[in-house]
Formats: structure tokens, sequence, C-alpha cells
């Protein structure tokens, strides 16, 4: 089995974490998480640019990531030249046209998709947003460029049920790879296997709006060093 680190044990990566020390985790988590993750699940059901925008403002305000770097300042006023703009030029139809795919290919509940689509259509999504990722990450302003843990902020704040927010310190000692795409398909291998191991649906956990990379990412966050 592939050695997994966040939803198994470090110590023992054959051992899955429990169910309710999960729970535990995850209700304890901070409610502005858990409101704007609400947030972001709804109002990116249909994609468009007020959509786009206003759950990237949403999000990054959220994360801190206003306060300095590319993001620094942007509020929801329009403004064409900004770089939530820039961000959706360089990726909104490609988005949209994901979207209508993966309404296209999964017919259950939103929130498991990154599990239950099929291996085609799960290994065709990924490869997508990891082109995607790279795209945004190419995109630089005045303020500086699009990070790697801001390009994953900006699609998780449009494909909540796909994506993961994944922080440097994420990057650099539990993922340990430069690879978008690799992160999305060792989160959705790992949800499989401590879902077969535990005979739990992994978002049945949260008892508020919830995806699986929402779970996965607060896990996440408490497995770095």
């Amino acid at each position: 089995m592939q050695r997994y680190k966040v939803l198994f044990y470090d110590e023992d990566p054959s051992i899955p974490i429990d169910h309710r020390c999960i729970s535990r985790f995850v209700q304890s988590f901070s409610n502005s998480y858990q409101k704007t993750v609400a947030t972001i699940i709804g109002k990116s059901e249909n994609l468009d640019y007020e959509a786009f925008r206003s759950n990237v403002v949403i999000l990054m305000k959220s994360f801190k990531m206003t306060r300095r770097g590319a993001f620094h300042g942007v509020s929801m006023d329009s403004n064409t030249d900004d770089i939530i703009s820039l961000c959706w030029r360089q990726v909104g139809d490609e988005l949209k046209k994901l979207k209508e795919y993966s309404k296209e290919n999964y017919r259950g509940k939103r929130s498991r998709i990154l599990v239950e689509l099929s291996s085609e259509s799960r290994n065709y999504v990924i490869q997508k947003i990891d082109e995607l990722f790279r795209k945004l990450t190419a995109i630089k302003i005045q303020t500086g460029r699009v990070t790697p843990v801001g390009a994953s902020k900006v699609l998780f704040a449009v494909l909540p049920e796909i994506a993961l927010p994944v922080d440097t310190s994420e990057w650099k000692h539990v993922f340990r790879t430069e690879n978008y795409g690799e992160i999305l398909s060792t989160m959705s291998n790992e949800i499989e296997e401590w879902e077969k191991s535990t005979e739990k649906n992994l978002e049945s956990l949260d008892e508020h709006p919830t995806t699986l990379p929402a779970i996965y990412n607060i896990m996440a966050m408490a497995a770095r060093p």
C-alpha cells in the first residue's frame, strides 16, 4: 500500500486514523472555515465570472492571502485589470467546461464526486485541473506572481468538490512534491483506502455542508510538522 500521511497514522501507515478522532478535528476547527466552505460550495454550483470572483475573494480573505502578494487587497469591487480578472481570463472557459464535464459524467452526491467518478473520468479531471494549476502559476503582476499556494486556493474556491488548498508546509513536508495533479491523485486514493478500511464515508464526519477535499484539508493541516 502507498504510504499515506493524512488519514493514516504516520507512525504506522497501515492503521487508519479513527473516525471519531477525525470527527473531533473537524468539529473543533474554526467556524469561519466551515462557513467559508459552505458559501463557496453553494456559489460554485453554477460557474460564471461573478461566482468565480466572489468565491476567490471570500476564500483568499479567509486564508489571509489578501495581506500581500499577488492577491493583496482583492475585493468585490470590479476591476478589469486586477489579479482575479486575469485568473478568470486565463482559466475561466476551461473551468466552465470542466464543470459541465463533471455534471455529465456524475449524477450522484456532489460532495463525493472525487471518489465516485469512474477511474477514467477522475484521471481526466485531475489532469485538466493540473493544467489549469500550471496556467495560474504562470500569472504575474506588479505585486507578485500567483504562487502554488495561491493557485491551489483559487481552484478550491470554485472546485471545492475536487481541488485541495495546499499551504507551503504541506507542499514541502506532507506531500513532498511540486506536482499538483499528483497531490490530487494521492488525496483521492487515500480517501478511498481510508473509507475501505473504516467502512465509513469521510464526509459523514462533518455535520456542516462540506466536501471530501474540505475535510481532507483539515487533516492535511494537522499532518504538518
